[in-house]
């Protein structure tokens, strides 16, 4: 699909009359088939729904050379395409790093926004774990284009070991592989950098008139729940607890459907009509 004024970028869309679509945003390093790939089915059957993948990853919007992929140029990103395709309001629904992506996007275009789902992700990412990566990948960056092949086959290498834990996911492998080697190296990088530069604390004000729910993904190595539930407070969201680790979308589909179709439900049975 052409975006007026943006660009050629790939979009998966169904829609439901008289519904606020659900926006799926991705997490760092895939694609939304990757990362939705069990849920975009029944999601798209009860509210209708519009995927697209972030500049830099999949078929998205290239990042430009003299640019850097930015949370904020992916939030205005979303609205160039929801407007290509009359679209007037989405219940958003991020996943990591499209957690931050999602909360921007309420931020910024509160017209645009009905409710938020935030699944495995935070308003700030400042462990000690995230300092020490932050650090290494500032080092790396200027190797990140120069060592392509490297760099095109990181996530694959980081996701693999996820993949026999369910079979249906065993089974899609061979596709989901060809996935992870579409997106930019370099901006797998700066995504991360732009990452750990997000702070959003105090901006959740902004968003106290949206009807929000928080998947903790309760036993997450990468985000800790504790900084999961401390946004959900933040955004006096309802808060879902899945006893489950990061990549919960591979290793238990059923498990992470089902409590997203539940946290969606519980924020949109007054707030979907567009």
């Amino acid at each position: 699909m052409t975006i007026p004024g943006v660009g050629q970028t790939a979009i998966r869309i169904d829609l439901r009359p008289g519904r606020a679509p659900v926006l799926l945003l991705h997490g760092w390093g895939i694609t939304a088939d990757f990362n939705f790939c069990h849920l975009l089915a029944p999601a798209a059957a009860r509210y209708g729904v519009v995927a697209m993948d972030l500049r830099g990853h999949g078929r998205g919007l290239p990042v430009p050379a003299d640019q850097r992929f930015t949370i904020r140029q992916c939030a205005d990103d979303v609205i160039s395409v929801l407007d290509a395709l009359d679209v007037p309001e989405v219940v958003g629904c991020g996943y990591s790093l499209g957690g931050p992506v999602a909360l921007e996007l309420a931020e910024r275009y509160p017209d645009r926004v009905a409710a938020l789902v935030l699944q495995a992700t935070a308003v700030t990412f400042d462990s000690s774990a995230d300092r020490v990566l932050q650090t290494l990948l500032r080092a790396l960056r200027p190797l990140a284009r120069r060592s392509h092949g490297i760099g095109k086959s990181a996530p694959l290498h980081y996701f693999r070991r996820f993949r026999t834990r369910n079979q249906q996911t065993a089974d899609w492998w061979p596709w989901l592989a060809g996935e992870l080697r579409l997106c930019d190296p370099l901006v797998l990088v700066d995504a991360f950098l732009d990452e750990y530069a997000f702070h959003f604390a105090p901006n959740s004000p902004a968003l106290a008139d949206v009807p929000t729910a928080v998947v903790v993904t309760a036993r997450d190595r990468s985000v800790p729940p504790t900084d999961q539930r401390a946004m959900a407070r933040r955004l006096d969201a309802k808060v879902i607890e899945l006893d489950a680790e990061h990549h919960v979308f591979l290793t238990d589909p059923i498990a992470y459907v089902e409590t997203t179709l539940r946290a969606i439900s519980a924020i949109t049975d007054e707030h979907v009509s567009s």
